[in-house]
């Protein structure tokens, strides 16, 4: 229950001394369901007595002036001393109303959508209108079930924007690269690796270390035919790889041809199809290079604005990550612990006892938010890999036998704890590595920039 006497914690506590001591039917509460065209709102007080029936509004200065009109209203006749606002996190159609609201002096409590559904349920109604929805977002606001008050501004708005869209477009540039490799095996099987014909176990040689490096794209592009290749030889080869600076290894010019003169690929003129597919896709692969370059280079030149490029003095945090995480956890000064972000992340283990018993850990809780969640785990796991400080905590793990997604959760718990503290007191990561320079540790990861020392002094 925490070190708070109230039975929500010091959530609880605070929303409780905004009430001790007033009279609930001069309590307000503003529920308000947002969509993309048709928002509407209901006005209640404290006891759920409706003082203003459900109505529509629009989201733009008269509809915005017509909420806010219809609230002092409200308030005069009730002469009410508190006002509770809530609006259920839909999308991204209730971000301009809490901002707008926030301008007007009024502070908007978001709902988790997963809240709302529940409260519906607990009411044993599976019907769901948009009048059941703001009475589910009025119970939630009674409840004080709201998840967040602030939304993310200024710069970490500008990389939460940012980094979601390029982990948008790199999961998109992902199954693109599926369809290529579905395209190729149609082309050339054995272009993405054959088995030697010297060995008599299921061994798989590739062409290319990397299917998507210079060398293998460009045979892709020019030269996808196993008929293509051979009509180049080896000479040809060697030729292309001096002119297009693809420093091709005699190893790889071998296996290249080798693959090539085995290979049962239909005739290319039976393959346009698919060739001309082959190119499409090739180009559009290009385009989502251009797009995610340019997408971390404004990522980048954002980050070094920030005190999150403090988070590159970590050793195994790049750029992304620690772009991804200054804008997820936002500012700091919001948070009392870093439980909280974890709590927030959903990461934090769902704690099972009952009887008196002492209880036990289960599995992660999941409820919170999944963007922040992804970068836990990505930043855990590469914490195991590169971070030889964290490296101890990581073997202590592994020596429980704990299972390696489970490692990776309790790592990049970790590092929430540690960019909470760095953050907080504005201080790099204390390596105990003493001649660690952490202008060199964060260096050595810009690819765009470069930053000064007074940067970190800064």
């Amino acid at each position: 229950m925490g070190k708070s006497s109230h039975i929500q914690g010091r959530k609880g506590n605070k929303f409780s001394q905004h009430l001790r001591g007033v009279n609930l039917e001069q309590v307000l509460i503003v529920a308000i369901d947002a969509a993309k065209l048709h928002q509407k709102a209901l006005i209640c007080n404290y006891f759920g007595d409706i003082i203003v029936k459900p109505f529509f509004f629009s989201v733009n200065r008269d509809g915005i002036q017509s909420l806010c009109d219809r609230i002092k209203q409200a308030e005069k006749d009730c002469n009410a001393v508190r006002i509770f606002l809530g609006i259920e996190a839909t999308g991204h159609y209730y971000e301009d109303i809490v901002r707008i609201l926030g301008q007007h002096g009024y502070d908007v409590q978001i709902i988790n959508p997963y809240t709302t559904k529940e409260e519906r349920a607990s009411a044993l109604n599976w019907c769901k209108t948009d009048d059941l929805d703001l009475v589910a977002i009025a119970h939630a606001i009674v409840g004080n079930k709201a998840t967040e008050t602030k939304l993310p501004e200024g710069k970490y708005r500008e990389l939460l924007t940012l980094t979601r869209a390029r982990r948008s477009e790199v999961r998109k540039r992902s199954s693109l690269r599926m369809e290529i490799r579905g395209i190729m095996d149609v082309i050339w099987r054995e272009f993405q690796g054959f088995s030697p014909d010297d060995h008599h176990k299921p061994i798989k040689t590739k062409i290319f270390s990397d299917m998507w490096g210079k060398s293998s794209l460009f045979f892709m592009k020019y030269s996808p035919h196993p008929s293509m290749v051979l009509a180049l030889g080896e000479q040809g080869i060697r030729e292309s790889s001096r002119k297009h600076n693809l420093k091709i290894r005699s190893s790889t010019i071998q296996k290249l041809l080798h693959a090539a003169n085995q290979a049962l690929s239909r005739p290319k003129e039976e393959l346009a199809a698919e060739l001309l597919l082959l190119s499409m896709k090739l180009e559009d692969l290009e385009r989502y290079d251009q797009k995610i370059c340019r997408l971390e280079c404004e990522i980048e030149s954002v980050l070094l604005q920030t005190d999150g490029k403090l988070l590159l003095s970590i050793p195994g945090i790049a750029v992304v990550t620690a772009a991804e995480a200054y804008a997820e956890m936002g500012d700091v000064s919001q948070y009392e612990n870093p439980h909280q972000i974890i709590k927030k992340a959903g990461t934090n283990p769902v704690v099972i006892q009952s009887g008196g018993g002492k209880g036990y850990y289960g599995s992660i809780s999941k409820q919170g938010n999944d963007h922040l969640r992804f970068v836990v785990y990505t930043a855990g796991k590469s914490l195991s890999l590169h971070n030889t400080d964290l490296h101890p905590f990581y073997e202590r793990l592994k020596e429980k036998g704990k299972h390696a997604r489970k490692i990776h959760i309790a790592m990049g718990n970790k590092f929430l704890k540690i960019a909470f503290a760095m953050l907080r007191d504005k201080k790099p990561f204390l390596s105990q590595n003493v001649q660690k320079q952490y202008a060199d540790e964060m260096n050595k990861k810009l690819k765009y920039h470069s930053i000064a020392n007074h940067l970190m002094a800064s």
